[in-house]
């Protein structure tokens, strides 16, 4: 097969691989938890869910969630699908069924939102459009065959959407960064010091040791708005564009050890993989023996 240049089917297929894991692992948790969070006696009333479906005129998306069945039939769907998501069958399909049942499950129960969830939701409707590899050979090749006589246009279609990923990211850095700098907190440099000692984000033993000292606490604090900031700008470029990356991924992986924003992290970090061309990953591959990437 021939590699073109702006070819991203390796890091779109990270990508969807990751969401779909994360899409899994969390419809696994909604059906072993479905009274406490959908259930008669769940932390959201269910006429606080009429409430919002009346609010937003979505009638149409109504389910009755105080029949167990329908929360049953609903998290096994969303398991079932969320695990051809991951495995590349039926993407479109898939993708598209995951949409609505998150959107549904979000309505019934306020709670579920967080930030790792809404990158998933902003990202999904671009994921119908861009191509990625199946984990299962012999629909990879059902697949290629029914794409073959109008290649050109998948390639294209495809190539849009995975920069309208890339774009969507960069917005979403780069409005970040203009919340933060808004705050007080973030502008005197303190606002790491009030994060990482909260009880909410301290995650680890280490967070009472780094923000002891004041120049790491307002080194961090700025650093963070500065990476935001700059990420939207300096990633497109060759020079600048794995160094970016990298910060990021230790960005990120300070998030998940010192704060436990556990599937966040995950995500945003998979997000990076859409940056990196087909011929980078070929490169990393036999640079580095990488054999589990698809080839």
């Amino acid at each position: 097969m021939i590699i073109k240049p702006y070819d991203k089917k390796i890091g779109t297929t990270i990508l969807r691989v990751t969401f779909g894991i994360v899409l899994l692992k969390d419809f696994i948790n909604y059906f072993f938890n479905r009274k406490f969070l959908f259930g008669n006696e769940g932390i959201v009333s269910f006429e606080t869910y009429l409430d919002i479906i009346k609010f937003y005129k979505l009638n149409w998306l109504y389910i009755d969630f105080t029949i167990e069945r329908n929360v049953k039939i609903f998290c096994v769907m969303g398991i079932v699908f969320s695990l051809f998501f991951t495995l590349g069958i039926l993407k479109k399909i898939s993708t598209l069924l995951i949409f609505f049942i998150l959107f549904i499950f979000k309505i019934c129960n306020i709670y579920l939102i967080d930030s790792g969830d809404d990158v998933i939701s902003v990202l999904l409707p671009f994921l119908l459009f861009v191509d990625s590899y199946s984990l299962v050979d012999s629909y990879e090749k059902f697949s290629q065959k029914v794409k073959s006589r109008y290649r050109d246009l998948f390639d294209l279609t495809s190539r849009i959407f995975s920069f309208a990923i890339m774009f969507q990211i960069c917005i979403i850095y780069f409005f970040a960064a203009l919340h933060k700098i808004s705050a007080e907190v973030w502008q005197n440099g303190t606002a790491i010091y009030y994060i990482l000692n909260s009880e909410d984000f301290s995650g680890s033993f280490l967070n009472s040791y780094i923000t002891k000292p004041v120049w790491l606490v307002m080194f961090l604090t700025w650093f963070t708005i500065f990476f935001q900031f700059m990420f939207p700008f300096l990633v497109w470029t060759k020079r600048t564009k794995k160094i970016m990356l990298l910060l990021g991924v230790l960005f990120h992986l300070g998030i998940f050890f010192l704060m436990r924003i556990d599937n966040f992290s995950i995500i945003m970090i998979a997000c990076y993989a859409i940056f990196l061309t087909d011929e980078e990953y070929n490169f990393l591959k036999l640079k580095f023996k990488l054999n589990f990437l698809p080839a």
